[in-house]
């Protein structure tokens, strides 16, 4: 009886702990470490640092502390948006001179000297 008391209480304070880890973790919906600068990327289907990965990369030259980091398909066919002011998987679409998202709302262009976002 004192063993199988043992057992529960060891098993109860293991998925306890699990839990605690869990509730206390800095990981989003999809698994990624957030706190290392991890979101995910729905393009590339994997935890990514936008950063990091960016294929384009465009600064705010009013606020420094603002850029809009842009990762490509493969094939260069479409085009995830990663930016404080854009829904999360915003995905844009190729079209002559850039890329632009299937409402319209949201242009990814390329002008002579660098990209530009409008909305």
């Amino acid at each position: 009886m004192k063993k199988l008391f043992s057992v529960a209480i060891l098993a109860l304070a293991t998925v306890a702990c699990s839990n605690e880890q869990t509730a206390n973790s800095d990981e989003n919906d999809y698994g990624c470490l957030t706190s290392a600068g991890f979101t995910y990327s729905f393009l590339k289907r994997a935890c990514v640092q936008p950063f990091e990965k960016a294929d384009i990369r465009i600064t705010d030259s009013t606020n420094s502390n603002y850029a809009a980091y842009v990762i490509l398909s493969d094939d260069k066919q479409r085009a995830e948006l990663f930016a404080v002011d854009v829904p999360r998987n915003t995905i844009l679409q190729a079209v002559k001179g850039g890329y632009i998202s299937d409402d319209d709302k949201i242009r990814l262009m390329k002008t002579k000297k660098s990209w530009k976002i409008s909305k």
